[in-house]
C-alpha cells in the first residue's frame, strides 16, 4: 500500500483527523447538566469540573508530544504500548479499540439522531411500536457502511468539509457569546470538593470526559505528513492542538452560556440546540444543526473505517480469521463492513438512541487505553539512554508521569461513576476479544514478519483518517 496525498501542513491533519473530538461539545453536555441543575448545585460543581477536564486535555496533549517524538511510523501509543508491553498489551488495546469503534459509532449517531429530532418533532413518534429515531439511526446506519465499502475517498469527498464546519461553528459561537453576554469564564470554587458536593463534581467530569474521544488518532498521524521526523511530529502536534484547542475553548467559553441559557430539563430540545437558538440568527441555527449533522456522519463513517481497517490488520498478524483480512478493490473488507452494520443496527434496536445510554462505555475504554500509553511512555523515559539535560529529562518525567496518573485516576473515577450504568461491560468484552484473539493466532500460527508489518501498519496507522490517506508504506 502506498502513500498517497501526504499531508502539508497541520490544518490538513486536523481536518482529515479531528472530527471525532471536534463534534464532542455537541452532545457532552446534556448529560452534565442533567446530573448538577436538577440537583442545585451548579453553581458550586460547574466550573470545577469544566477546568479538570480541561487540565485532563493539556497533561495529555503534552504525553502525546513525548509519544509524537519516538513514535514516527504512524502507530502512535499503540505502537508505544506494545513496545514496551509486550504482545499481551496490543490483544488488549486492540480488543478496547475494537468496542471504542463501535461506541463512537453509536454515540455519534445517537447525537445525530438527537440533533434531527430538535428540529423535527415526528422523530420522537413511533411507527408500528418502532420508534421513528430507531428507523431512521437504522437506515443511516447501513447508508454509511454502504458509503464506507465505496473507499475511505469517497468518505473524504462526502465528509471532508465537516469538521471545518464544525469547528467554525464552534468559534462563531463562542464569539457571538461573548458578544452578546461579556466574556463569562467558568468559576472555581473549594467547596466543590466537600462532602456534600464531590460526587457531583466528579460525576460531571466524568460525564464531559467523553470529549476525550479521538486524541489518541493524531499520534497516528505523524507518518502522514511529508518532511523529516521531526517536522512530521511537530505537525501532528499542530493538529492535536488546533482541534483540541478548540473543544477546549468551547468548554472554556460557551460552558457557561450553554448552563445559562438552556434547559437540561427540556425533553424535546438538547441543551446544545437551544443554546445555539439563542445565540444565533435563525438561519444560522438552523444550518448549524446541519453541520453537526454532516460532521457526526463523518464520526460514524470514520468509526467503521476505523473497524475494517483494525479488523484488516489484526487479520494479517492473524489474530482474526482470514474473511477480516479480505478486501476489495477500494481497500475495504466488506464482510467487516457489513458485520459492524448489522451489530451496530442491533444495537439501536435493542438500546435505543439516547447517547447517554453509551456515553459511559465511550469514555471508559478511551482513559483506559490512554492510561495505557502514559505508563508506556513513562517506562520508555526511565529506561531511556538518550543524551538530554537533567533538567529537560525531569521535565519530560513530571509531564509523563502526570498524564499517566491523571488518566489513571480518571479512568478509576469513570469505571467507578459509571459502572452500574455500562461501564462494568469492558470486564465481559475484553476478556471475550483477548481470548477469541490469542486462540485465532494459536490456530493460524505466527505470522511472517511481512505480514506483522502490513498487519500493524493497516491496524494502527491508518485508522480515524476519512480521506485515501495511508500513514504507510508497505513493499
Amino acid at each position: 500500500m502506498e502513500i498517497r496525498d501526504r499531508f502539508s501542513g497541520p490544518i490538513e491533519g486536523a481536518l482529515a483527523a479531528g472530527g471525532d473530538p471536534a463534534t464532542s461539545p455537541l452532545y457532552v453536555f446534556g448529560p452534565f447538566l442533567a446530573l448538577i441543575v436538577p440537583a442545585g448545585v451548579a453553581h458550586v460543581t460547574f466550573g470545577p469540573s469544566i477546568w479538570l477536564v480541561v487540565l485532563t486535555v493539556a497533561t495529555v496533549a503534552m504525553m502525546y508530544r513525548q509519544v509524537m517524538q519516538w513514535v514516527v511510523d504512524g502507530t502512535g501509543g499503540t505502537g508505544l504500548s506494545e513496545e514496551e508491553f509486550g504482545p499481551t498489551a496490543a490483544k488488549v488495546n486492540a480488543s478496547i479499540t475494537l468496542v471504542e469503534y463501535s461506541l463512537t459509532f453509536l454515540v455519534s449517531m445517537s447525537a445525530l439522531v438527537t440533533f434531527l429530532a430538535d428540529r423535527w418533532v415526528g422523530m420522537r413518534m413511533a411507527v408500528a411500536g418502532i420508534d421513528v429515531s430507531v428507523l431512521v439511526a437504522v437506515g443511516l446506519t447501513i447508508a454509511t457502511g454502504a458509503l464506507v465499502t465505496a473507499g475511505p475517498r469517497t468518505a473524504a469527498v462526502t465528509f471532508g468539509p465537516a469538521t471545518a464546519a464544525v469547528i467554525g461553528l464552534l468559534w462563531l459561537m463562542m464569539g457571538a457569546a461573548v458578544w452578546q453576554h461579556g466574556l463569562v469564564l467558568p468559576g472555581w470554587d473549594f467547596a466543590a470538593f466537600d462532602r456534600e458536593h464531590l460526587q457531583y463534581t466528579l460525576g460531571g467530569y466524568a460525564r464531559i470526559l467523553a470529549l476525550m474521544t479521538g486524541i489518541e488518532v493524531f499520534a497516528n498521524l505523524v507518518a502522514a505528513f511529508d518532511g523529516p521526523p521531526r517536522q512530521r511530529s511537530r505537525f501532528a502536534f499542530r493538529s492535536l492542538v488546533l482541534v483540541m484547542g478548540s473543544t477546549a475553548a468551547a468548554m472554556i467559553v460557551l460552558g457557561p452560556a450553554i448552563l445559562a441559557l438552556s434547559d437540561p430539563m427540556d425533553p424535546d430540545v438538547s441543551v446544545f440546540t437551544q443554546t445555539m437558538d439563542a445565540l444565533l440568527p435563525a438561519p444560522v441555527a438552523w444550518l448549524g444543526t446541519w453541520i453537526g449533522v454532516a460532521v457526526l456522519l463523518s464520526a460514524c463513517a470514520t468509526a467503521i473505517q476505523g473497524i475494517a481497517h483494525l479488523s484488516h490488520g489484526l487479520s494479517h498478524r492473524h489474530y482474526l480469521p482470514t474473511t477480516f483480512g479480505r478486501p476489495n478493490h477500494h481497500g475495504i473488507s466488506t464482510s467487516t463492513v457489513w458485520s459492524a452494520v448489522i451489530v451496530l443496527s442491533a444495537g439501536f434496536v435493542l438500546f435505543g438512541t439516547d447517547e447517554r445510554t453509551y456515553l459511559a462505555l465511550y469514555a471508559a475504554g478511551v482513559f483506559v487505553l490512554l492510561s495505557m500509553t502514559g505508563w508506556a511512555a513513562t517506562k520508555r523515559l526511565v529506561g531511556s539512554d538518550e543524551r538530554a539535560g537533567a533538567a529537560e529529562r525531569a521535565i519530560q518525567l513530571i509531564a509523563v508521569v502526570a498524564a499517566a496518573s491523571l488518566t489513571s485516576v480518571a479512568t478509576m473515577i469513570v469505571f467507578a461513576e459509571r459502572f452500574a450504568e455500562g461501564a462494568w461491560l469492558y470486564l465481559v468484552l475484553v476478556p471475550i476479544l483477548f481470548v477469541a484473539m490469542t486462540g485465532c493466532r494459536a490456530s493460524r500460527g505466527t505470522p511472517t514478519s511481512s505480514e506483522e508489518t502490513a498487519g500493524r501498519c493497516l491496524a494502527c496507522q491508518c485508522r480515524g483518517l476519512a480521506s485515501s490517506t495511508c500513514a504507510c508504506t508497505i513493499g
